[in-house]
């Protein structure tokens, strides 16, 4: 695959993970852990597993060739990414989908980057498409300030106003958004250390991408841990669990299927693209991917009403830290050719 083609799956996998958190808004009266258990059985089991068995054959061989150490960080990974995913639904619903989003993204692109920079290509630090690299993270993380400002311009505007988007107090969500940034970087962390995973399941006559499902679907294993317990803590906690079994609730299944299926879309194309970028795939590919998913999640908040009711200036805010975040993807993509 040509490095262009890979650079054009990942701000496809951007488009398509950017949009996912849309089906949040339409699920009344049904509660967070409602909506966000159904969608991790969907993306997090149901979806991975069945291609992987699919496409890897012998998978369970494959599976049991890998080093064991190996086979349990990658894992942990997936357990650390779970763990960041459960925040990153209550941060959203707290600060709204434009701004939470944008938020935990900027630290995940900043973490996901780095790391697999200083551990697997250190040498590229002190390079020219390194320097780029780290610039467009920067801009980048910039960008991100400027949209949590324009955020904050917007709670007050709307406070005036008597329309509020997000639930509680915009410092606990972004508190629990950096967290959750921290935590999701580890989703890049499995895809860069799992070299020895992929190999053994590629000895076992799987293609590369079907090696590459293999490696999805031990990283997703990982992350359903938290997410499951957590919801069902929840579901018991409310007692939410018979929401589940309202009248007309099965629209309500088809979202959290719709939204499984567009996040993992997104993980699965995030995958071909950053594999087909060579190298440097992990390093250029995870900032690319968050800046454009910021950029699709906003717009998404733009069209379904979060910034009703904001002032102009905020709304003028906003358009500033869009604009530093289309540089920073211009950095990144210049970067990809040298």
């Amino acid at each position: 695959m040509h490095e262009w083609i890979g650079f054009s799956f990942v701000v496809l996998a951007g488009v398509v993970t950017g949009s996912y958190f849309l089906g949040l808004k339409y699920v009344e009266p049904w509660k967070w852990e409602n909506i966000w258990l159904v969608y991790a059985i969907f993306a997090l089991l149901v979806m991975p597993v069945g291609l992987a068995l699919a496409t890897a054959p012998h998978l369970w061989a494959a599976v049991s060739a890998a080093p064991s150490g190996d086979l349990s960080r990658v894992l942990l990974y997936g357990a650390g990414w779970g763990i960041g995913s459960v925040l990153s639904g209550l941060g959203v619903v707290r600060m709204g989908m434009a701004v939470g989003v944008s938020v935990l993204i900027g630290v995940d692109a900043a973490v996901g980057s780095f790391v697999p920079m200083a551990v697997n290509t250190p040498d590229m630090i002190t390079e020219k498409k390194g320097m780029m690299v780290i610039i467009a993270v920067f801009t980048l993380l910039l960008g991100v300030a400027v949209v949590g400002f324009a955020g904050k311009r917007r709670e007050r505007s709307q406070a005036l106003s008597g329309r509020r988007i997000q639930q509680g107090s915009l410092a606990a969500g972004l508190i629990i958004c950096i967290l959750s940034g921290i935590f999701s970087a580890m989703m890049n962390f499995a895809f860069a250390f799992s070299g020895s995973v992929s190999r053994a399941a590629m000895s076992f006559e799987a293609s590369e991408s079907g090696a590459l499902n293999v490696v999805w679907m031990i990283t997703l294993l990982g992350g359903f841990i938290p997410t499951g317990l957590y919801t069902g803590y929840l579901l018991t906690r409310n007692r939410t669990w018979k929401n589940y079994l309202f009248p007309r609730a099965g629209p309500f299944w088809l979202i959290g299927f719709g939204m499984a299926l567009l996040w993992y879309g997104g993980v699965l194309f995030y995958g071909w693209g950053a594999k087909g970028m060579g190298r440097t795939g992990a390093v250029i590919g995870w900032p690319l991917f968050m800046a454009i998913l910021i950029l699709t999640s906003t717009v998404c908040g733009f069209a379904t009403g979060e910034w009703k009711g904001a002032s102009t200036q905020a709304k003028r805010w906003m358009g500033a830290g869009l604009s530093i975040l289309i540089v920073a993807s211009i950095i990144l993509g210049t970067a990809n050719q040298l």
